[in-house]
């Protein structure tokens, strides 16, 4: 009801339910005498006895009274129940938002993983314990740093960062995204899997993007550092399997020397193995230059259709010995302004690959299309196919599939793991689709023109 400053009824409540009061009490009083006419009157005669009309007229005003109190005091006090239930409902849920809110703000603060929020231009706001350990400042430096000034600048060029902002503005979703982060305390940068959404609300706030900082620093280090004893271990072990070649090379080569068809045979087994351990090196010195960001393409034109006959020239052993079916199709230009040497890596694998899984007697396919800014170049077999619970795994590194590991113990499962960074250089990318024991279909797509060409 409507009540005044002081907490009490207005007093034009209190005339309206005057005046409603006099009203009723009025017809009820008109309505009590004509029943009690209707009840007392006889046809033909007039009311003779007043004193017992007005006493008739009186236990009926009396009861339609009651009545009347009786069905006002019950509506009243189900008012008031219903109203008081709902107040306790209505507190009891104040409660329980009230206690949630505090469970989740010391959930924010304590939790491992920093968080902050931040506005559509960067600025940050409300930052965890973690966050403000990670970004290396106090809550108050921290309210005043743009995050966008944080990110290294080598890790993104201007354009990726436009594109960030653009994503923020707009309230896309951004997810598990690497980057560096330079810290307020000046010391080493750090490394993060950043994660930026946007919170739902139903009016404006300015603060409302979350951002998830997961440290991957560790991680990071621990890669360069095996990167680096890679690298160093290739290096010395290239030196000494190169002179091993070279001797080999001539004691096979040179006439002045006489040995048996035994030895012979003997030399030229070391010498391919030799081979395979200096292919090995130089794999996994190109994965070190690859992690490490060092690899520089050289680009030159490539003639695809070339680069396909003289791989199966090389392999064509291998097809004659399993009898493979080798089939190339082939339309349009097949030139291309890319790195030679990754192009034949690339479509070496991926041929390789296709002749080794595949069963004495299938079918190898190589289809390449070429478009006036694009091409593919598929290879499909009719092998062993990939497990599907294995197929999301087949791009990492030193990873062999269950069922290849049974067709051949040869192979480093690097394979696929360079040819898919080769091709992400080169502007490209590679794709696969499989279903075990039927076969397996890869297309590398390639930009006709490398973008740093």
């Amino acid at each position: 009801m409507a009540r005044n400053k002081n907490g009490l009824l207005d007093k034009r409540i209190i005339w309206a339910a005057s005046w409603s009061f006099f009203i009723l009490s009025v017809l009820v009083w008109t309505f009590s005498r004509q029943l009690a006419i209707v009840l007392l009157y006889v046809p033909g005669h007039e009311i003779q006895d007043l004193f017992l009309f007005e006493r008739a007229t009186l236990v009926l005003l009396v009861v339609i009274t009651v009545l009347f109190a009786f069905v006002v005091c019950t509506a009243v006090l189900a008012h008031m129940l219903q109203k008081s239930t709902g107040a306790s409902v209505s507190r009891e849920t104040v409660t329980d938002l009230m206690l949630s809110r505090e469970q989740f703000r010391k959930l924010y603060d304590n939790s491992p993983v920093p968080y902050l929020l931040m506005d559509d231009v960067g600025n940050i706001r409300n930052p965890n314990r973690a966050a403000l350990r990670f970004l290396g400042g106090t809550l108050e430096e921290c309210a005043s740093t743009n995050f966008y000034t944080l990110i290294k600048d080598e890790e993104k060029s201007k354009q990726t960062m436009s594109m960030l902002r653009t994503k923020v503005e707009r309230s896309v979703p951004i997810s598990q995204e690497e980057m560096c982060i330079y810290p307020l305390n000046k010391k080493n940068e750090r490394y993060a899997l950043v994660s930026i959404y946007s919170l739902e609300h139903t009016s404006p706030i300015p603060f409302k993007h979350l951002v998830t900082l997961v440290d991957i620093s560790k991680e990071k280090e621990s890669e360069r550092v095996k990167t680096d004893f890679l690298l160093l271990a290739s290096h010395q072990l290239r030196t000494p399997l190169t002179t091993v070649k070279w001797y080999i090379d001539y004691l096979l080569t040179s006439t002045k020397i006489e040995m048996s068809s035994v030895v012979k045979e003997y030399l030229e087994q070391i010498y391919i193995g030799n081979e395979r351990m200096i292919e090995l090196i130089t794999t996994l010195l190109t994965v070190s230059r690859i992690e490490m960001g060092t690899l520089a393409p050289e680009y030159t034109t490539v003639h695809v259709n070339d680069v396909v006959h003289d791989i199966l020239e090389e392999l064509s052993a291998d097809i004659q010995k399993r009898k493979i079916k080798v089939q190339v199709k082939s339309d349009g230009n097949d030139s291309l302004i890319m790195d030679h040497t990754m192009v034949r890596i690339i479509i070496h694998n991926l041929l390789t690959n296709a002749i080794k899984y595949t069963p004495q007697g299938g079918d190898v396919t190589i289809t390449s299309t070429f478009k006036a800014h694009a091409c593919s170049i598929c290879v499909a077999d009719t092998g062993h196919g990939i497990p599907l619970e294995e197929q999301d795994k087949i791009f990492t590194k030193m990873f062999r599939a269950s069922n290849a590991r049974k067709v051949s113990t040869n192979g480093t499962g690097l394979g696929l793991y360079l040819s898919k960074a080769f091709a992400e250089n080169l502007g490209g990318g590679i794709f696969f689709q499989s279903e075990q024991e039927k076969g397996t279909t890869f297309t590398l797509a390639l930009p006709r023109v490398a973008p740093g060409a």
